[in-house]
């Protein structure tokens, strides 16, 4: 049995990836104490053993590990889990509709509390930039659109305004014309 020689914990237990001789990735649980493979136990009033148990029992410790699904659906869930890791990093190409990311450069503040993140896309509309801003570790932030084609800044209404963030924001395009998006005195 060839494994990757790192394990996973999901929902308080220990999981490693392996192949089987056709090369095949499958899921072993591991008892997160003592290492040792964690097998199905059956129903009390049932006699399915295997993929529809929702236990897993530690011969060595004699501890009982449940699972919130059975032991098919849990298998593949971790696998699920796992490869989300791995989807989460990776580069997005949209093929279907709006954009293709060309360059992307992120940046923080000192402090580590605000960031900033800009894009240049290649879309159907013709190269853009997008801008997106805010406080680290709120779900709200800024949205903002710089098109040099039609030489403006706009925003998503769904967003916070860009002014929320921003006091000025200043676009200056290739013909020297410029657009400003300005927070404004009350």
């Amino acid at each position: 049995m060839a494994t990757t020689n790192r394990s996973t914990r999901i929902d308080g237990i220990k999981w490693i990836i392996w192949f089987d001789v056709n090369n095949n990735r499958q899921v072993q649980p591991i008892c997160p104490e003592h290492h040792l493979r964690l097998y199905p136990v059956p129903y009390i009033y049932s006699n399915k053993w295997g993929e529809d148990a929702i236990k897993l029992k530690c011969e060595d410790c004699n501890n009982y590990y449940n699972l919130p699904r059975t032991f098919r659906s849990e298998k593949l869930y971790v696998i699920n889990r796992i490869d989300a890791k791995i989807f989460e990093g990776m580069e997005v190409i949209n093929l279907d509709d709006e954009a293709t990311p060309i360059t992307k450069k992120k940046v923080e503040s000192k402090d580590n509390k605000y960031f900033l993140t800009a894009q240049v896309m290649d879309s159907k509309r013709g190269v853009q930039v997008v801008i997106y801003a805010g406080e680290k570790g709120k779900a709200e932030k800024t949205q903002i659109f710089a098109d040099p084609k039609n030489k403006r800044l706009s925003f998503d209404q769904k967003d916070l305004k860009p002014t929320d963030v921003f006091l000025r924001i200043e676009g200056t395009f290739d013909d020297g014309s410029s657009h400003i998006i300005e927070k404004t005195s009350k």
